[in-house]
C-alpha cells in the first residue's frame, strides 16, 4: 500500500485507437524503481523490442514524475520523458524543468504512457484525473512560443503547463526536443521527434489535487534544515545571479570548454560570451521552475536582443559558441531562440555544425552543398542560417538533421570530425580536462551525456561520503575513476527518479538529506546504500535494453578519436585519460563482463525475471569471464 508521494496511477493513452485507461502500481514497484526515469525504464523495457521503429507507432513515450513532485520543495519542479531514441536507437531519456512535472502530479497521475500514432495532429488535455485527446490541427506548424499561448487559450486556463514540440519535431529532426512553458527543455535524445512521429503536438496539463505525503510534519522539519543550507551556499548565489553561463570563462581556463570542434587549445574571446558580459549585456533576470530558489534559467530583458524564450546557458554557449569559434553573442542568442522556438537540442546542433564547419574547411563540403552558405569558423551568420535549414530539413539541413553518424556515413573521410559516442554528440565537458568525465562521455546508457553520472563533481569536492567517497581525487589522476563513475551514475539515476534537480547537489544538499526527504514523503526507511542500489538497478535495466537493441559495448563505448589527442596548451595541456582502463574498472564495478551484466548481477538486482534474449545469448561468455 502506498502511504505518500504517489497516486499509484499511470495514465495510458493509445493515439491509434484514441482510447485511454488508468493503470495502477503498488508500493513494491514504487520502492524498486521510485518513479521518473526508473518507472519509465521498467515500462519501456517490457514493451519496446529490437524490432521497434523509434519513429513508428510501436515506440512508447513516457512522461513520469517521482515522489518529490508530491511536494512543493525546492528542486521538485522537474519531470522526465523517455522512449527509444530516434537519434541513437538506444535508450533515450531527458530530464526537464518548467511546470509539467508538478502539474501532472497534481492532476492525479504519476506518469503518462503514450503509444500508437494519431490519424491527425492532436494534443492531450489532462486536468484533475481526466484526459481528452483533442484535435490539434490548427496548432500544427506553430513554433513553441505561439503554441504555449494558443493552447492555454484553447483550454481556458493560463496556469496550465504546456509541453510542446515545434517544427523540428514535426519534421522529425532526430535531435528535436520538447519545450516546456518557453523555458524548460527535454533536450536530448530526439524525444521531440518521437512526439512528432505520433502526431502529438503537446501535453497541456493542469492539476489542483493534493498528492499524499506520509509524514508532513517530519518533511517540514527535514526540509527546513536543508533549505537553510541551500540558501547559504555559494553555488546558489552564483547560479541565481548568473546561471550556468558563469561557468564559461573558467572552463576555458581549465580546458573543459570545447573549442573549434574540440581541436583548439585556448580561446581568449570566451570573455565576449561568458559572464559578466553575458549578464550585463543581455540584462539578465532569473526564470525559475516551480518552487526553485535559484532561478537558473535566464530571461533576456535587453530590448535589443529579441527573445521570448530562455537565454543560452553554458552548454549552448559552448556548443554553438566556442566549439564553432563564434564570439558574436547576438548571433548565439538568435540561434538559441530559434532552437527553442523550433524545438531543437542545442548540444547536438553544435556537434553537427562543428563537423560541417570542419568538413567545409577541408573541402569535404562545398558551397554547392550548402546552397551558398559559407561554413567558416566564427560565422554567426552561418550558424543562424544552418539552424533554420536543419529545423526545416532544407538542402543540406536534411542530412544534418539525421545526426553525426548519418553525416559520417555520407562523408566517410570525416570520421575524425565526428565527436560522439553511441551516436550522440559529446556535450561541453572535455574528459581530457577532468578524467571523471570519461564514463559519462563514453558509457552513458543514453549515449554520450555529461550529466548521466556527473563524476566530475567528485573532482570538484562535491562528494558522496555516505557511500564511502569522502575525498576528492585530482582531475588528472585516473585512480578509481571507473569506480567513482559507476557510483555517481547510479546516484544520478536515483535523482532522476525522485525526480530532483541535481543543481541542488552543488548547494550542499547531501545524499543523506535527499534520502531523509524521500522517507518523510513516502513513509519508507530507505538508506543511502539502498538509494544507490535503486539507481544501479535502473542503469542495469537500461543496459539490457541497449544490448537487446544491438549495442556492442566493446565497439561503441569508445572514446572519440579527437578526444584522444592531447592539447598542447591551456589548462589540460598534455592530458588524455586512460579511458580503456577506466572503462574496464567501471564494468568490473557494475558486475558486467565487457559491458554485459552477469546472471549473478541480474539476480542481485531483482532483474533475473526480466532477462533479455541478447543477455541470455552471452551467458556462456559471461561465466567464463567470472
Amino acid at each position: 500500500m502506498l502511504k505518500g508521494g504517489y497516486w499509484g496511477k499511470i495514465l495510458w493513452v493509445d493515439l491509434s485507437s484514441e482510447e485511454t485507461s488508468v493503470g495502477t502500481f503498488d508500493d513494491s514497484l514504487a520502492r524498486k524503481y521510485l518513479g521518473g526515469v526508473g518507472l519509465a525504464t521498467r515500462i519501456i523495457y517490457e514493451r519496446v523490442t529490437k524490432n521497434t521503429n523509434p519513429l513508428g507507432p510501436g515506440n512508447v513515450l513516457v512522461f513520469a514524475t517521482g515522489p518529490y513532485q508530491a511536494t512543493n520543495i525546492a528542486s521538485a519542479g522537474r519531470c522526465t520523458v523517455s522512449a527509444e531514441s530516434p537519434l541513437t536507437e538506444y535508450w533515450g531519456e531527458s530530464n526537464g524543468g518548467g511546470h509539467i512535472g508538478p502539474e501532472l502530479k497534481r492532476a492525479g497521475f504519476d506518469a503518462v504512457v503514450i503509444t500508437g500514432r494519431a490519424k491527425r495532429p492532436v494534443y492531450l488535455w489532462i486536468n484533475d484525473g481526466r484526459v481528452e485527446i483533442r484535435d490539434g490541427s490548427k496548432f500544427w506548424g506553430l513554433e513553441t512560443v505561439e503554441a504555449v499561448d494558443a493552447l492555454k487559450e484553447a483550454v481556458g486556463d493560463t496556469r496550465a503547463a504546456v509541453s510542446s514540440i515545434g517544427p523540428a519535431g514535426e519534421n522529425l529532426v532526430k535531435y528535436a526536443c520538447i519545450v516546456n512553458d518557453k523555458h524548460g527543455f527535454f533536450g536530448r535524445c530526439g524525444l521531440g521527434a518521437v512526439m512528432g512521429s505520433k502526431n502529438l503536438k503537446a501535453l497541456v496539463v493542469r492539476g489542483t489535487l493534493k498528492p499524499p505525503v506520509a509524514n508532513p510534519d517530519k518533511l517540514k522539519d527535514v526540509y527546513k534544515d536543508v533549505l537553510k543550507k541551500v540558501k547559504a551556499a555559494e553555488f546558489t548565489k552564483t547560479n541565481s545571479e548568473h546561471g550556468q553561463p558563469s561557468s564559461t570563462v573558467p572552463r576555458e581556463e581549465n580546458g573543459l570548454l570545447p573549442m573549434k570542434n574540440w581541436a583548439q587549445d585556448t580561446w581568449p574571446q570566451v570573455s565576449k560570451i561568458g559572464t559578466p558580459r553575458y549578464t550585463e549585456e543581455l540584462q539578465i533576470k532569473g526564470w525559475a521552475c516551480p518552487y526553485c530558489v535559484m532561478g537558473c534559467h535566464r530571461r533576456i530583458t535587453n530590448p535589443n536582443y529579441k527573445s521570448e524564450t530562455s537565454g543560452p546557458e553554458y552548454e549552448t554557449l559552448a556548443m554553438i559558441g566556442s566549439d564553432l569559434l563564434i564570439d558574436d553573442l547576438g548571433a548565439i542568442v538568435i540561434a538559441n531562440d530559434l532552437c527553442n522556438r523550433y524545438g531543437m537540442d542545442t548540444i547536438e546542433l553544435g556537434g553537427v555544425l562543428a563537423w560541417a564547419f570542419e568538413c567545409y574547411e577541408n573541402g569535404l563540403i562545398t558551397k554547392e552543398d550548402t546552397d551558398g552558405v559559407e561554413l567558416k569558423w566564427g560565422s554567426g551568420e552561418a550558424l543562424v542560417e544552418m539552424t533554420e535549414k536543419i529545423a526545416k530539413r532544407d538542402g543540406i539541413g536534411d542530412l544534418l538533421a539525421e545526426g553525426l553518424r548519418a553525416c559520417v556515413e555520407r562523408v566517410p573521410a570525416s570520421k575524425l570530425y565526428s565527436v560522439e559516442a553511441m551516436g550522440q554528440a559529446v556535450a561541453a565537458h572535455d574528459p581530457r580536462a577532468y578524467f571523471g568525465e570519461t564514463i559519462t562521455t563514453i558509457a552513458s546508457t543514453r549515449g554520450s551525456c555529461h550529466i548521466h553520472g556527473f563524476a566530475e563533481a567528485m573532482e570538484l569536492d562535491v562528494l558522496l561520503p555516505e557511500l564511502g567517497i569522502s575525498e576528492s581525487i585530482d582531475k588528472f589522476d585516473a585512480t578509481q575513476k571507473g569506480y567513482v563513475g559507476a557510483i555517481y551514475q547510479d546516484i544520478q539515476q536515483f535523482w532522476n527518479s525522485l525526480t530532483w534537480c541535481f543543481f541542488y547537489f552543488f548547494s550542499d544538499v547531501s545524499l543523506a538529506d535527499q534520502v531523509n526527504i524521500l522517507n518523510a514523503i513516502t513513509g519508507w526507511d530507505i538508506t543511502p546504500e539502498e538509494a544507490q542500489k535503486i539507481g544501479e538497478r535502473i542503469v542495469c535495466l537500461q543496459q539490457m535494453f541497449n544490448l537487446e537493441n544491438g549495442l556492442v559495448p566493446e565497439k561503441e563505448n569508445v572514446m572519440p578519436e579527437r578526444l584522444t589527442i592531447p592539447h598542447k596548451e591551456g589548462g589540460a595541456a598534455g592530458q588524455v585519460p586512460p579511458w580503456q582502463a577506466i572503462l574496464k574498472e567501471y564494468w568490473e564495478t557494475k558486475g558486467w563482463v565487457n559491458g554485459i551484466p552477469t546472471r549473478g548481477k541480474l539476480k542481485e538486482l531483482g532483474l533475473d525475471g526480466l532477462e533479455s534474449k541478447r543477455v541470455l545469448s552471452f551467458k556462456r561468455h559471461d561465466y567464463r569471464g567470472e
